[in-house]
């Protein structure tokens, strides 16, 4: 016999209180119950498709980066300026602005309003910061540099990323990153490790001196 379920209390077993609708309709939920709960002014929230917040509150900048990290799927992770506010940086501390995920490139998930979603072949290893799925740190500060038209926060944050991970991991995330958004980080840091190898490699060339014609004397 299946007991009741307390939907008043049923957020208490949902990290955040962020519940993915399949796990609702998994525990005995009817599609119709959950949408009419889901609906404007009703006591949960529908966050994005498939992702109900269990409360009339919020949703909490926690709750929107949980929903948005079950919604984008497995390999997803954070980037930019949330994945530096977890890694302990305050250089560019989560606003209002879009959260931005990586997902694998064969993802299926959508971006939305609160969500830029970067689908992309060339996903780190995470790291693991309060509970939440990470890019490392020299990837997220990258990240977040290319989407800030701010020269102070821009120095901001590589002035605090390289007292961490050091100026050579900055130059070589760079190096693989899209150049739009990134010219002055590349200004500031100097020459990528590409074009310090094509020089290193110039400056090897066994040296041969130039002849020069004799002009006629007039």
């Amino acid at each position: 016999m299946r007991h009741p379920i307390d939907l008043e209390n049923l957020g208490t077993l949902f990290l955040h209180r962020v519940a993915p609708v399949a796990a609702l309709l998994h525990i005995g939920l009817s599609a119709s119950l959950i949408d009419q709960r889901s609906r404007p002014g009703g006591p949960w929230q529908r966050l994005f498709p498939s992702m109900i917040l269990l409360s009339r509150a919020g949703p909490s900048r926690e709750q929107l980066v949980q929903a948005a990290l079950l919604y984008t799927g497995e390999g997803a992770m954070l980037t930019a300026n949330d994945a530096l506010y977890l890694h302990g940086m305050r250089s560019a501390l989560p606003t209002a602005e879009a959260i931005h995920v990586l997902a694998p490139r064969h993802s299926t998930a959508c971006g939305y309003a609160t969500l830029r979603l970067e689908r992309t072949d060339r996903l780190p290893k995470p790291a693991l910061r309060r509970g939440f799925h990470v890019a490392p740190l020299e990837r997220a500060a990258v990240d977040a540099i290319r989407r800030t038209r701010s020269i102070p926060t821009t120095k901001a944050i590589l002035e605090e990323v390289t007292h961490y991970v050091g100026v050579q991991a900055l130059r070589a995330e760079l190096a693989m990153a899209p150049r739009k958004g990134t010219t002055l980080a590349r200004k500031l840091l100097g020459e990528s490790p590409a074009r310090q190898l094509e020089l290193a490699v110039m400056d090897r060339r066994p040296h041969i001196p130039q002849t020069r014609t004799p002009q006629p004397v007039s």
